[in-house]
């Protein structure tokens, strides 16, 4: 299909508009001021990631990320949510002292990580070969995750008990309080 003089493609246009979702309910995370609806948001931007690992030609990725991320973190987070009872009563405007300030520093640090990544050797180099060859994935992640990179793998599954632990912890409510 020709738009305004270029030729698209179909995956052209389903990167659109996956990239599209999920940059609009990143926005919604930071923006909505009901914690529990940006956590909704959260699900569907991780949702929208699976979605680009799809479009990458990387099944495994994408199932990995729907089955840990959309399902077991989101969940955490919204059974968080629920357990915490001063976090619900906290409004988006007494939670953020100065907009101003942390939009000035949400921007610097966007810009940041924007120039890092686009002048990375890794994207063009991912960009000029284009999706990865279908099969190539999986054999990949697996010898990658349990022999070189093994022991980063099981000191972020600690980091995330160790999350969970104080999650429990932070949301436990004193007897004197109560």
């Amino acid at each position: 299909m020709h738009i305004f003089g270029f030729y698209i493609t179909g995956y052209q246009v389903a990167f659109i508009a996956v990239a599209g979702i999920t940059v609009l309910s990143a926005i919604g995370v930071v923006l909505l001021p009901n914690i529990l609806r940006a956590a909704l948001c959260l699900g569907l931007m991780l949702f929208g990631v699976a979605g680009i690992y799809a479009l990458m030609n990387a099944p495994f990725l994408a199932a990995v990320q729907v089955m840990i991320y959309v399902g077991a973190i989101t969940t955490m987070i919204i059974l968080a949510i629920f357990l915490s009872h001063r976090v619900m009563k906290i409004g988006f405007s007494q939670a953020i002292y100065n907009p101003l300030l942390a939009a000035a520093a949400a921007g610097v640090m966007f810009l940041f990580l924007f120039v890092t990544v686009a002048n990375s050797v890794w994207v063009r180099q991912i960009s000029a070969g284009g999706p990865a060859k279908s099969g190539a994935g999986i054999d990949a992640v697996a010898t990658a995750l349990l022999q070189p990179y093994v022991f980063p793998f099981e000191l972020a599954s600690v980091v995330l008990l160790a999350v969970l632990i104080g999650a429990v912890v932070i949301a436990k409510e004193d007897i004197e309080d109560a």
